[in-house]
Formats: structure tokens, sequence, C-alpha cells
């Protein structure tokens, strides 16, 4: 007799613990999106960035190769799309080294199964030592 009112008075109470779970699962759900897709972004930026600087270093005229490693950078973010809504490069060249910043824009709601609000900026950053034994142009 006293198992079946045990029984009876836990009755429902998995309904409420899932109740109690479902938002916090929820909320771990889009955390994780969330540093998936940061972390994601960042990894292509500083592969972006370390193409860039290292296609400056090696160019004749490290200067005329901006551009160059403009496009490159372009293409292995591909902006415009959800991933990079948005790029910029910003290259230091000195006498030595050769130092590039890219930035990306991450849109959080568009290419994600779950709804996330807002964008991220990313940002990756690359030094290379001018190659002194490059062929000099004329």
């Amino acid at each position: 007799m006293n198992l079946r009112r045990r029984m009876s008075s836990e009755r429902g109470s998995i309904t409420i613990e899932l109740a109690i779970l479902a938002p916090l699962i929820g909320t771990l759900m889009v955390a994780v999106v969330v540093v998936g897709r940061a972390s994601t972004a960042r990894a292509d930026v500083e592969g972006a960035a370390r193409s860039a600087a290292r296609t400056i270093s090696v160019a004749r005229d490290p200067a005329a190769a901006v551009e160059e490693a403009r496009a490159a950078a372009a293409a292995t973010l591909d902006p415009g799309s959800p991933a990079c809504r948005a790029m910029s490069l910003s290259p230091t060249i000195t006498d030595a080294t050769v130092s590039v910043t890219v930035s990306c824009v991450v849109v959080l709601r568009e290419g994600a199964v779950l709804p996330l609000p807002g964008a991220l900026t990313v940002s990756g950053h690359a030094s290379e030592v001018i190659d002194q034994h490059r062929e000099r142009g004329p």
C-alpha cells in the first residue's frame, strides 16, 4: 500500500522536470552553435591573414601585392556570405616585415539552424618577414 501512495505522489514529476530543463538545454544548444560559428570564423580569418601576409612578403614589390593579397583573402573568406558578410584587410609594410590584419563580420542569424540574433566581428593578425632573397624587379 505504501508503494502505491509513493507512486501516485510522484505522478507528473517528469513533466515538471522536462519543463524546467528544456530552456536550459535550448540555451546550451544556442551557446554551442555560437561558439562553433565564432571559432570556425576565427580560424578562417587567421588563415586568410597568414595567406595575405605571405603573398605580400614574397612579392617583388610588396606595396603592389596588397591587392593580390586582398583578392586571396576574399577568395578564402567569400565576403557577402553569412560566414563573412564584410571583410577588411589592413597591411603594414616595413623594410623587414609585413603585418596584416583581416576582419570579418559574421552574421549569426543567417546560415544557422537556430535563430540567433546579431553579428560578430572576428579579426585575425599575421606577420611575415619579407623575403630578402626574392628576385628584384627592374
